[in-house]
């Protein structure tokens, strides 16, 4: 009787199917970190690493042990689950002993006769099994678990659904494991792929017209070595020069072949091109690595171009007016809108091949121009030019000279004309006239007048007027503006102001422009304009206008006021010549206003500049800019036509013309963004680009489920 009942009370305990505790996958993916702590993390220490290796350790093989318990494996659903469990924990333990083959002692032990080359591809192949393996074993467990977590208590589980769950997760595993190999097997490939944009510049027309034009045969020697990616790029580039530019001597030699040759030439490295004309050589130092080259290679030609300039023509002397308050004569300022720095002007002059020198009172100016100069630019003064300047200006214009005049009204400091209210006037007969005088053709009284002094010139047109004035020409300083054409830069309304302008005429001052009026274009930021001045007997070709419907705004709203500011045509760069026998009736006409008792020593430098330069043209030339910002450095750094337009000008002004054109250059061209253009970018990246993603994903996954609504 008393066994009936034990047997009747054990019955129903054995008869209860139950499954393994959730705490045995935490304990098992616990082991797995502590190994990973204890190997990897505290590696570097002496004691302790063992120990927490070997408890993980031990973690995951109770874990596994749990899995067969005899306890967690009856019934028929349930135990399909655990035999799951049970075959990826055995996994789990097969990666641990794997990993432990990869240990040094363990391979001391076991792999210590086979050399270096093969004991390190037996630890790669290990490696790469144990991370396989541990990513199988752990990843469909952890999803299985989670399948299994609602029916863990459940009398019948549903095996079907942590299989599907288990599947997944090895799926992912096996996803994750071929991304990895892939990675690692591209990591041994030695293949670099580069996308980014490269082409090598190729020869422009002006580098054509210029190798053409010149007087003597040069010889142009690249050394390289005989293989060499760069060799063959700078090779193309010579080879498409050859046939157009017989006077060039072209020859590809490689420098450890020819030492005498590379001696006689200065080339004391690889990778240069050497330009010889008699015992005088320029070279353009490209490199022999393509990586290197390849910002070199993409401007080959403007270089190429420069340094040919110097070896064909003789240097020229450019004089950059200083103590004005000149672009020039600014320090270096940050890049903006509103600096005022001339270094890129600078720049370009001396790749056309000038020696730039400075001028004002301490270099002479109030005596005179030097005779040394091809050319004299004034670029954007804000402070008058002393009456002694004015007149040596005078005088260099009237003897044939070369003047770059760049104005700029809204820099203009009035302080110096207001103190000048304060002078008195000078005695009519016996002392100089003011500086004004020396504008030409009726600009003051002439000298011995018994007429009562002029009244001092307004603040912002006088001084401004007398260099205009110089060449025949009168400046407005009302600046003009557009509330179509302009540039937008602060996206409020005084960028009305920063005009854009593809309007050109067909004088050789602006050849390059106008042959691509289509897409070029001309910045100017708050400019003036220029017209005739009454009586000037000057010729005079307005090579730059600005674009229809712009108005002089006179009281700086940059608004058009239809009552006031008259829509026309206004003109914003005029190029100026004037032969030799107006020269010396204009001559004659300031001496007697100006009272300049040197016009026969002009004279005579004027017949030794002459005989010195026979090459320049016969008459004075001038090429006056409106707006002295459109060549400061910031306009000229974001806008390369602005560039070809003051290269040209140098060009015309020194009688280059033919050559005019520019290099040919395969630079990346700058992204500018504005503020609120980057915000719409970040903005734009960080919201819309994922939202997109998100509304495409919901379109596409109701459309499947009403597909799926229907078919059912």
């Amino acid at each position: 009787m008393a066994v009936s009942e034990k047997k009747a009370v054990a019955t129903p305990a054995t008869a209860a199917p139950v499954s393994a505790p959730g705490w045995v996958l935490a304990l098992y993916l616990g082991g797995f970190t502590l190994v990973f702590i204890g190997e990897r993390v505290l590696a570097g220490l002496e004691k302790g690493p063992a120990f927490i290796t070997g408890l993980g350790v031990l973690g995951v093989l109770v874990a596994t042990m749990l899995r067969f318990s005899p306890r967690f494996r009856s019934g028929g659903e349930r135990r399909s689950i655990e035999t799951q469990l049970a075959v990826l924990s055995l996994i789990g333990v097969a990666a641990l002993a794997l990993y432990g083959l990869t240990t040094p002692s363990a391979m001391e032990r076991f792999f210590a006769g086979l050399e270096d080359a093969k004991r390190t591809r037996v630890t790669e192949f290990l490696t790469v099994a144990f991370v396989s393996l541990g990513l199988v074993a752990t990843l469909p467990m952890i999803f299985a678990e989670t399948a299994l977590r609602p029916m863990r208590n459940s009398s019948h589980p549903e095996s079907r659904r942590v299989r599907a769950a288990a599947g997944a997760g090895l799926t992912l595993s096996l996803a994750a494991v071929y991304l990895a190999l892939f990675a690692y097997a591209a990591s041994g490939v030695k293949l670099d792929v580069d996308f980014s944009y490269f082409k090598t510049s190729r020869p422009s027309e002006s580098t054509v017209k210029l190798a053409q034009s010149l007087p003597d045969p040069v010889r142009v020697v690249a050394f390289f070595p005989q293989v060499s990616q760069v060799k063959s790029e700078v090779e193309r580039y010579l080879n498409d020069l050859r046939p157009r530019a017989p006077k060039l001597q072209i020859e590809v030699r490689d420098r450890l072949l020819a030492p005498k040759l590379a001696k006689e030439l200065r080339a004391t490295q690889d990778g240069v091109v050497v330009l010889a004309r008699g015992t005088t050589t320029q070279s353009v130092v490209i490199g022999t690595e393509l990586e290197q080259a390849k910002n070199k290679l993409k401007t080959l030609d403007r270089d190429f171009q420069e340094q040919l300039t110097k070896l064909s023509r003789a240097r020229r002397t450019a004089y950059l007016s200083v103590g004005h308050g000149e672009l020039n004569d600014s320090p270096k300022a940050p890049p903006g809108p509103g600096a005022r720095s001339a270094s890129i002007a600078r720049t370009l002059l001396q790749r056309l091949n000038y020696l730039v020198k400075d001028l004002g009172l301490a270099q002479g100016l109030a005596k005179d121009v030097p005779d040394d100069a091809d050319l004299v630019l004034v670029l954007g003064p804000t402070e008058p030019f002393a009456k002694e300047e004015i007149l040596a200006l005078s005088r260099y214009v009237n003897r044939s000279g070369k003047l770059f005049l760049a104005l700029d009204a809204d820099s203009f400091s009035t302080r110096e004309w207001v103190e000048g209210e304060a002078i008195p006037a000078p005695e009519p007969a016996a002392k100089t006239p003011p500086a004004s005088s020396a504008a030409p053709a009726g600009s003051a009284a002439p000298a011995g007048s018994s007429a009562p002094p002029a009244a001092p010139p307004s603040p912002a047109t006088g001084p401004l007027n007398q260099l205009a004035g110089l060449v025949g020409l009168v400046y407005s300083t009302d600046v003009l503006a557009n509330e179509r054409m302009h540039v937008r830069l602060r996206n409020d309304e005084t960028d009305r102001a920063r005009l854009v302008t593809q309007s050109f005429s067909s004088h050789a001052s602006v050849s390059t422009l106008s042959r691509n009026a289509a897409r070029a274009a001309v910045v100017v930021f708050g400019s003036g304009s220029l017209e005739k001045a009454r009586g000037a007997n000057q010729r005079m070709d307005f090579a730059v206008k600005a674009p229809s419907g712009t108005f002089p705004d006179k009281n700086r709203n940059y608004t058009h006021d239809r009552d006031s500011e008259k829509v026309t045509t206004y003109n914003i760069a005029a190029a100026v010549t004037l032969t030799p026998d107006d020269a010396a009736k204009t001559a004659d006409l300031a001496a007697a206003h100006a009272g300049d008792k040197s016009k026969d020593d002009d004279k005579k430098k004027d017949e030794k500049k002459k005989d010195e330069k026979k090459n320049d043209p016969k008459e004075m030339r001038a090429f006056v800019l409106a707006d002295a910002d459109a060549i400061s450095d910031f306009v000229l750094g974001e806008v390369i036509t602005n560039q070809m337009m003051f290269a040209d000008a140098v060009r015309w002004l020194v009688g280059e013309e033919s050559l005019a054109g520019p290099p040919n250059t395969e630079e990346d061209k700058r992204i500018q963004h504005t503020k609120q253009q980057d915000l719409t970018w970040f903005y734009a990246t960080i919201f819309g680009a994922p939202g997109l993603v998100l509304a495409a994903g919901i379109v596409l996954s109701r459309r499947s489920r009403r597909e799926r609504g229907a078919k059912a």
